[in-house]
């Protein structure tokens, strides 16, 4: 591209939707182990939260992948949108029953599809979902009503936390606006570690790397948040990408450590046989009578391996009659690329984040 500074000057835009920060804070909730900045936030915030709503908080963190999938229909660049929680929810109430679906469950498959399993054409794919997405196929707009229901039942929880980060994030967003006038692309390459700022095109290493061609697209847009670190969040909307940008708020520690979830992810494969029930779980579903026989182990020793894959969220159970059935999740263990670039990026825990002071520095 001849002048990629002029380019992104005009399609470069950054702004804070209070729709996405809500669906985030809800993220951080349901898995806040991950998001060590965000941890001191968590706990105090489940800890206030009542015993019903932190059920239904990880039952709904379950079926829209830890809430990142239901945030994808806020679309903040169209001229009509709003920028409110409550116009965020409105939204998701006037959706149909294939829209609320399709949201939930992300662009994993296709409408017609989805559409089938909810007319009652079940098949092996349907019986292979989480019981989450089957009860969430079989009652849609039923699902759709507890969902908006928890979502205005936090509400308030939210505000009281959004009251003290929105300064700082009006802030943050003012002065992305400076940059962008003055330096586009020197600040689009420091929002992210893994975000790379080519002459005629940008690169996304996640999962999977994507790629995205300037003359292809009609508009970054950056959405400031207090929630997003440590993800590198891409949302894909035709011509359209929104990138997550963190915003660090004062008195939040920022002290680096290693997240708790990941060292357990790791230590599942830790132990060979562990290793082998998790492969074993992730080509069909078992029970614990049939993998003690099938890896010549006991029923206790197979239960303590499967509580921990249950922890690393790499594995799920269903009862059927007296059985508890259980399965692998293969897009967790696809996740881990990106678990692995996460504490490739981080800074080494024990270091300090910020420069030190004039007086500390060495001569």
């Amino acid at each position: 591209m001849q002048d990629l500074a002029a380019w992104l000057q005009k399609h470069l835009s950054i702004a804070y939707v209070p729709g996405h920060e809500f669906f985030l804070s809800l993220h951080v909730l349901a898995n806040p182990d991950h998001h060590t900045s965000r941890l001191g936030w968590a706990q105090e915030s489940l800890s206030a939260l009542p015993a019903s709503l932190v059920k239904k908080l990880h039952q709904f963190s379950n079926m829209s992948n830890q809430f990142l999938d239901a945030m994808d229909f806020l679309v903040p660049w169209e001229e009509r949108y709003e920028h409110s929680v409550e116009a965020s929810l409105e939204q998701l109430q006037a959706m149909d029953a294939a829209q609320f679906a399709q949201l939930m469950l992300g662009p994993v498959y296709h409408p017609r599809q989805l559409q089938q399993w909810m007319q009652g054409h079940t098949d092996d794919l349907f019986e292979q979902l989480k019981p989450e997405h089957r009860e969430l196929l079989r009652h849609p707009l039923s699902t759709k009503r507890r969902f908006l229901e928890f979502c205005h039942a936090y509400l308030p929880f939210f505000r009281a936390e959004e009251r003290r980060i929105e300064p700082w994030l009006v802030r943050a967003v003012h002065e992305g606006q400076e940059r962008i006038a003055a330096d586009p692309v020197g600040f689009l390459a420091q929002v992210h570690p893994r975000l790379k700022v080519h002459e005629n095109f940008l690169q996304f290493h996640k999962a999977q790397t994507y790629t995205f061609a300037y003359s292809e697209l009609a508009g970054i847009h950056l959405r400031a948040s207090t929630f997003v670190s440590p993800h590198l969040l891409l949302g894909i909307c035709g011509e359209h990408i929104s990138v997550g940008f963190a915003v660090d708020v004062p008195g939040i520690s920022t002290a680096s450590t290693i997240p708790a979830d990941f060292t357990l992810k790791m230590k599942v494969f830790s132990d060979p046989t562990r290793t082998a029930i998790l492969k074993s779980l992730l080509d069909h579903p078992y029970c614990t009578q049939q993998l003690a026989d099938l890896h010549g182990i006991s029923e206790p020793a197979v239960n303590k391996h499967l509580k921990l894959l249950v922890e690393a969220g790499f594995v799920w159970s269903e009862r059927r009659g007296r059985y508890v059935f259980y399965r692998g999740i293969t897009s967790r263990l696809e996740q881990l690329t990106v678990d692995l670039h996460e504490f490739i990026d981080m800074p080494a825990p024990g270091l300090a984040l910020s420069p030190p002071k004039p007086s500390e520095r060495r001569n």
